[in-house]
């Protein structure tokens, strides 16, 4: 969300809210193609809007393409479905409570003690107010309230445990034959007719979208402020004045976890710590070998895979007992084994720095020269407008006053741009207007990113059209002939397996497809996935088959299965926990439903998942 949170693990559990508890549930068609049409909103839930600011304040103001939109969107109106759900049950955040999370989070304390100062500069650095983020916040530990009881109460029995660990550890070896559409381009020809045929009944499909070419100009802050100048003895006013946070010594450190649940009994916290003992046996045997080992043990998913490093960080950012022996340690030293709430670490200190003011400097620079363009930017903004307006008829005397390019576009549609910076629906309905396609006059100022404001008038329309059949020809003889070796290549594959499965044998090109388990799909769909799992492990070779769309049909020959091997119980209770929250995010994923259901909700802006080419 901003990078206050990137920087601090605690901090993204207790703003992330939804994305914490892993709510991140699909949607299906329906949902995309809806968001078509409308207002200026993207969303309503029981007329609450979703606007284009609120996907910017979610996306932390970052570009978001035509493919990721429509889930951000998404996401969006669960949240709200949540929190509308939240305040009908009086789900509510007390002040107390408030007051107790923000206290709590270590990126506001200085010296394990929270402190205002740092509190209001870390949320200004973000360009978010306390207001702002006491808000949020009072949203996070209502859901969290509302949504407890199904990220908690899940519990398997050890009969499921044990059935779940046989299924998951077996491995099956497997052949694997591919019968692809072009082996079978001899076979088939495509007709004039058909082409015809095929271009008579598809006209709607082959027209071709209203497409413009735009010139524009863009005025920013991020521009303006490279032509800021910051003299030393400002850079050192600002250095003086924030020493205290700027100047701290950094640390970069690794380190393996070995997780402990929250409410772990006595035996359960003694197990963690004896792994952990034994595990720190292993790397002071051979230090070298921290990275591999923490990839093995490390039961940390954010830093497990990049062999156990938390890059640079400050004191404060780690919880106080982590915090406390990575801050003693000396470059290269490992420590003992370090019990925090999350479990039990044993850390390696990588590098040490601390953060001069020459070091400091390009920094401070860029943060003063930005300051500075704000206001610039802002005292421009409305003389710009005013230019672009009483103007209207050209972009260069806009460009002439405030020294920027008249710039050219490639085809724009109504749905998408190929320049990423004019990817902005309020952009789209300004061209598209009669004023501006009709009446040749320049779009207002319109902002397309925060601090970035475009102006764009049209130099090139193109109606939408049905392409004269001579211009597609080829286009669509290449996709029949397609459609035809699909679908040979698909019919012989079921011909095959029919075959193999009855006994008789048959030519296909086998190649090793190595070892198989149920949880990695490997590209592989679950039904086909289901079926090598389901053959009879007493009676192999088995064969199975299936449709893989738009690249034939895929031959599997189950050659053998290998037992699953014994679970320690450490990693008994990892399958526990995760099949607890698997089960926790399909019930929120079916209460979400159940809430949609009963609610209203329009999608408004179209989101097309491909720009214009």
């Amino acid at each position: 969300m901003f990078d206050l949170v990137q920087k601090n693990k605690t901090a993204v559990q207790v703003v992330l809210g939804l994305v914490a508890l892993g709510l991140v549930v699909g949607f299906g068609v329906s949902g995309y193609s809806a968001m078509q049409g409308g207002d200026d909103f993207y969303a309503k839930v029981d007329g609450s809007r979703i606007t284009e600011r609120e996907v910017a304040q979610a996306t932390s103001g970052r570009p978001v393409s035509n493919e990721e939109k429509p889930k951000v969107v998404e996401q969006l109106v669960q949240q709200r479905l949540l929190l509308q759900a939240a305040a009908k049950q009086n789900f509510a955040a007390t002040d107390a409570e408030l007051q107790k999370a923000i206290m709590a989070i270590p990126a506001f304390q200085e010296n394990g003690q929270f402190s205002p100062k740092r509190y209001e500069e870390l949320l200004a650095a973000q360009q978010m107010t306390v207001a702002q983020f006491e808000e949020r916040l009072r949203d996070d530990i209502a859901l969290r309230q509302l949504l407890s009881a199904f990220v908690s109460g899940n519990f398997q029995s050890q009969r499921t445990m044990d059935r779940m660990a046989k299924l998951l550890g077996e491995k099956r070896t497997v052949s694997v034959a591919l019968l692809k559409p072009e082996n079978y381009l001899a076979q088939v020809n495509v007709s004039d007719a058909e082409i015809k045929q095929y271009y008579d009944k598809h006209q709607q499909e082959l027209k071709t979208p209203e497409m413009v070419k735009l010139a524009y100009v863009v005025l920013s802050q991020a521009d303006l402020a490279q032509a800021q100048t910051v003299s030393d003895a400002e850079v050192q006013q600002y250095f003086d004045a924030h020493k205290a946070d700027l100047g701290k010594e950094e640390r970069r450190a690794a380190h393996i976890l070995i997780a402990v649940p929250k409410g772990a009994g006595a035996e359960q916290v003694a197990a963690a710590k004896a792994k952990a003992e034994t595990v720190l046996k292993d790397v002071r045997a051979n230090p070298a070998r921290f990275a591999e080992l923490a990839k093995q043990y490390s039961q940390d998913p954010g830093s497990a895979e990049q062999g156990g490093d938390l890059g640079w960080f400050g004191p404060g950012a780690m919880v106080k007992p982590f915090d406390d022996a990575v801050f003693k340690l000396e470059k290269g030293q490992l420590s003992g084994v370090v019990q925090s709430d999350f479990g039990f670490h044993i850390i390696k200190l990588e590098d040490v720095r601390g953060r001069t003011l020459a070091d400091l400097k390009p920094e401070i620079e860029q943060k003063l020269k930005l300051q500075k363009a704000q206001t610039t930017f802002q005292s421009q903004l409305e003389k710009f407008n005013e230019v672009v307006y009483q103007q209207g008829s050209s972009l260069q005397p806009a460009a002439d006053q405030f020294k920027l390019q008249v710039q050219q576009s490639g085809w724009v549609t109504r749905q998408g741009a190929q320049d990423p910076q004019l990817n902005n629906p309020k952009l789209f309905d300004a061209v598209f207007s009669d004023d501006v396609l009709k009446g040749k006059h320049n779009t207002e100022a319109i902002e397309v990113a925060p601090g970035t404001v475009v102006s764009a008038r049209i130099v090139e329309h193109k109606p939408a059209a049905v392409p004269p059949l001579a211009t597609v020809s080829a286009e669509l003889s290449a996709k029949l002939k397609q459609e035809k070796t699909l679908k040979l290549a698909q019919d012989d594959g079921a011909r095959k397996l029919a075959a193999l499965q009855k006994g008789e044998t048959v030519a296909a090109d086998w190649q090793p497809g190595g070892e198989l388990n149920r949880g990695e799909q490997r590209g592989i769909d679950p039904q086909t996935l289901n079926a090598v799992f389901r053959a009879p492990a007493d009676k192999l070779p088995a064969y199975v088959g299936n449709v893989v769309p738009q690249q034939g049909y895929v031959l599997f020959r189950v050659e053998k299965s290998t037992p699953a091997p014994q679970l320690d119980p450490q990693l008994l209770q990892r399958m526990r926990e995760g099949l607890g929250q698997m089960y926790g995010q399909v019930e929120i994923a079916n209460y979400i439903d159940s809430l949609r259901k009963s609610a209203k909700i329009e999608y408004g802006r179209a989101l097309q998942a491909k720009p214009a080419q």
